[in-house]
């Protein structure tokens, strides 16, 4: 387990924006600052329980950059959502095994939402890949996972940047990236483009009804539900360092934007270099 480092990372979930928390370990891997625990909902779950896994934020890059979503991503048997991460889940399966959470380098957890019992879970302990899998359960579009009564969907519908949850894991100093679509992103901007496969047949079948705007609706309804009460928790649970790149109107679903994410990242990471550097060594 990684020691000598008080620094923890809350990284906050939203999609293909998650691209900006690649882009901060890429820049604190070459400035040499350590980081210790790590809590992450959806895609800083994925990310953040890469790193956790001894990946480093460039080898996170080249394999993340590498997976097609369209390969990965196939309908989903179960009836709960669109789409299945099976492949998705098996790519990452290949390059890193199936490690337990409680032995990896760092210590880690993913939230997720037991929809069974309406709880908030932190996933610290057990398969990372099946706390992978249920952390980036979008409700509706990516396949839960159900486990000992459980249905554990994306831990964003309640705790989208888990500061709260770093500091359980033992961090003394929380540097959190929050990366969710704006409060103010005008609604000619929202999207839900980007999906393979029968999402985009779903978008394709919105069109052709005249009903895409009841979708834009939708997610833009989403967004806001999702600025709104991250905003509240982090009131409550205020990092000592707080991030939020500037991602535009990037859309969660535009994983062919996760380069540009990367860079976003990189430049904001750099900007703050002075201010994490001093959060760590504090």
């Amino acid at each position: 387990m990684e020691t000598g480092s008080h620094l923890g990372l809350a990284l906050g979930g939203g999609g293909a924006r998650g691209g900006a928390h690649i882009g901060l370990l890429k820049v604190l891997d070459e400035a040499g600052v350590r980081v210790g625990a790590i809590a992450g909902t959806s895609a800083g779950g994925v990310v953040g329980g890469l790193y956790a896994a001894g990946l480093s934020g460039a080898e996170i890059e080249s394999l993340l950059i590498g997976i097609d979503p369209a390969r990965v991503l196939e309908p989903d048997p179960s009836g709960w959502a669109l789409l299945s991460t099976r492949r998705f889940l098996e790519v990452l399966r290949q390059r890193i095994g199936d490690p337990l959470i409680e032995e990896l380098p760092r210590p880690f957890a993913a939230v997720a939402v037991d929809l069974r019992n309406s709880r908030e879970v932190h996933l610290s302990r057990g398969p990372l890949l099946a706390a992978i899998q249920a952390t980036i359960a979008v409700p509706g579009i990516l396949c839960p996972l159900e486990a000992d009564g459980c249905l554990y969907v994306d831990g964003g519908v309640l705790n989208n940047v888990p500061v709260d949850v770093a500091r359980k894991l033992g961090a003394r100093r929380v540097l959190a990236v929050d990366v969710s679509v704006p409060f103010d992103c005008p609604l000619e901007h929202t999207s839900f483009s980007g999906l393979p496969g029968p999402a985009r047949v779903a978008e394709q079948i919105l069109a052709k009804a005249r009903r895409r705007r009841a979708a834009v609706a939708l997610v833009k309804s989403w967004n806001l539900l999702c600025a709104a009460y991250t905003a509240r928790r982090l009131e409550d649970n205020p990092p000592d360092l707080l991030l939020r790149p500037d991602l535009g109107p990037i859309p969660v679903t535009a994983m062919y934007d996760l380069g540009k994410a990367i860079a976003i990242g990189e430049c904001m990471a750099r900007e703050h270099l002075d201010a994490i550097r001093q959060l760590a060594s504090g």
